[in-house]
């Protein structure tokens, strides 16, 4: 597999692939109390892009809704968020933003550190929602962190490669792979903690992780 470089492009294509990925980056620190990465600026820009952007009133009035919550999530009022994203999901469930609502509510419940409910919209989001590879790869991952924090780390591990599976290309791959690493060593399970390793080196060559996977490698295993 060749090494997959994030264009501008690429990024343009979808602002809330960008939001996503900040999201996404934030669940991967664990509870670091910086709710969204991406900070206010970006909000309100997927704020605006999503408003002007739905031509269909339910979706505009989702979006709306959405970026409500957005903010509130911004600002640490998990209770309002939760809520608002809730509605999103319940009124607005055959639109986009219902998706990402999902996804969102997901990743509020595992800030507070419900870690089941968090996993039941995760998966929710992976069993009705199948056109964004980034997000549903984020998703996945989202499922393994759950795992890590509830001590099954074998069942991390797997879901973490699982999520490589859904996005291979995205650059944030070799991450996820370097979790699953972690979670099988935590299991004690050096074989597949060292081919996890191995198919970093292969894989990613040109990643940040790569010089971890190989220190990791030569230490432990």
């Amino acid at each position: 597999m060749s090494p997959h470089r994030i264009t501008k492009k690429e990024i343009k294509e979808d602002k809330f692939v960008t939001y996503t990925l900040k999201l996404n980056e934030w669940i991967r620190e664990h509870l670091n109390h910086v709710l969204i990465a991406a900070g206010g600026a970006v909000v309100v820009a997927v704020i605006v892009f999503f408003i002007f952007s739905s031509k269909a009133k339910k979706e505009r009035n989702a979006a709306e809704l959405l970026g409500k919550a957005g903010i509130e999530l911004q600002t640490g009022d998990l209770g309002a968020a939760t809520g608002d994203l809730q509605k999103v999901i319940n009124q607005f469930g055959n639109t986009e933003s219902s998706g990402r609502a999902t996804f969102l509510l997901a990743s509020a419940y595992f800030y507070a550190r419900d870690y089941n409910q968090a996993q039941s919209n995760f998966e929710k989001y992976l069993d009705k929602f199948k056109n964004d590879p980034l997000t549903r790869a984020a998703a996945q991952a989202g499922i393994a962190d759950c795992y890590m924090q509830k001590g099954n780390f074998l069942l991390a591990g797997d879901n973490y490669v699982q999520a490589v599976s859904l996005y291979p290309e995205g650059f944030l791959a070799p991450e996820y792979l370097l979790g699953a690493a972690d979670a099988y060593l935590k299991a004690d399970l050096k074989d597949k903690a060292r081919e996890v390793f191995n198919r970093i080196i292969k894989d990613y060559p040109n990643s940040r992780q790569v010089n971890q996977a190989k220190m990791q490698l030569s230490e432990y295993l």
